[in-house]
């Protein structure tokens, strides 16, 4: 089913295209950008929404894997909801020092190949405000600027 606006909530996980959202050139991270390279993850990616501002339509998003990695914290699997089981019973980590800002469309068009069902969508934490805060509040200790994609 084609996600809508109003599907976008904190705690939505699904994954984005990060190709196309580059090429809309219209969503931003703060992945460290040195001279090691683009720490940016590219290509098929899941991504968790911390945070969505209704005003402005930007959601903040961090993008999810499956190995531990130097930065790198795991979800508790006591929150995971919906989708598969795999999706429910495989650690998954979050990047502590990476936060992509991305405007709803764009969002609704990077998840563009994510059909599952509205009542069978990836979650983390629905409607726990307090454990995506905690995830969130990385945003403000990242060491780099937000810049485009």
């Amino acid at each position: 089913m084609p996600l809508s606006p109003a599907d976008i909530t904190p705690g939505l996980v699904l994954q984005l295209d990060t190709t196309l959202l580059r090429a809309r050139g219209d969503s931003q991270t703060n992945a460290e950008l040195g001279a090691a390279g683009d720490r940016a993850v590219t290509g098929p990616s899941d991504f968790l929404v911390v945070g969505v501002d209704r005003t402005t339509g930007v959601c903040t998003a961090v993008p999810l894997f499956p190995k531990a990695a130097v930065g790198n914290q795991p979800l508790d699997d006591e929150h995971k909801r919906g989708g598969d089981a795999a999706w429910r019973q495989t650690t998954t980590f979050f990047s502590r020092w990476q936060h992509w800002r991305i405007p709803a469309d764009s969002l609704i068009a990077a998840a563009d190949t994510d059909d599952a069902a509205r009542t069978d969508r990836r979650q983390y934490a629905p409607g726990d405000g307090p454990t995506l805060d905690d995830i969130r509040a990385w945003e403000s200790r990242n060491r780099a600027p937000y810049r485009s994609a």
